[in-house]
């Protein structure tokens, strides 16, 4: 018996785009509108060290705990899934569709200028080096802009989280227009 389809949707973007704030707005949307749902920020599954050498992101730990989370979620009611991450490539969602079958995937790519960019990173890292996230949004900008492995592009500058969430689940066709 084939899986039931299961609408996925991921919000991407560079270091600091608002990919998890976004998510948070979209859950609570969801819940408002009670449409069952569950989310997973896709970097905080694969917080593990030391790493294999020959997987330095831990793609492999994110796909095996997302494997086994869905499963729970699903039990619990859950019948949609909003996945966080940067995606660079479509062929990273292969082990997403592996980990939840009948996954239906929405990619929804945020877009923030890189001098905002930057400055929300040195905000968030103030008691912090923010070296490494400055360098990760100055790489990935102009790389997801040439992917395009995205269905749907949303400016998130200067708006609140919760106008941004709300165009991510129409786009997605997860609430009605309006």
């Amino acid at each position: 018996m084939a899986s039931p389809d299961v609408p996925v949707l991921v919000i991407s973007g560079a270091v600091g785009a608002g990919k998890s704030t976004v998510a948070a707005e979209a859950a609570s949307l969801l819940r408002e509108a009670a449409v069952p749902h569950a989310l997973v920020d896709l970097a905080q599954i694969e917080c593990c060290w030391p790493v294999p050498d020959d997987d330095p992101w831990n793609e492999r730990l994110i796909h095996k705990n997302l494997a086994s989370l869905w499963p729970n979620f699903a039990d619990a009611g859950a019948s949609r899934l909003i996945l966080c991450r940067v995606l660079e490539s479509r062929s990273l969602l292969g082990p997403v569709r592996a980990a939840v079958p009948g996954a239906k995937i929405t990619v929804v790519r945020l877009r923030v200028p890189l001098g905002e960019l930057h400055a929300r990173i040195r905000r968030r890292e103030a008691a912090g080096d923010p070296t490494w996230y400055l360098e990760a949004a100055s790489y990935l900008v102009p790389v997801l802009e040439r992917a395009g492995v995205e269905d749907h592009v949303v400016d998130n500058s200067g708006r609140p989280a919760r106008e941004t969430a709300a165009e991510v689940l129409r786009l997605a066709g997860w609430l009605p227009d309006g």
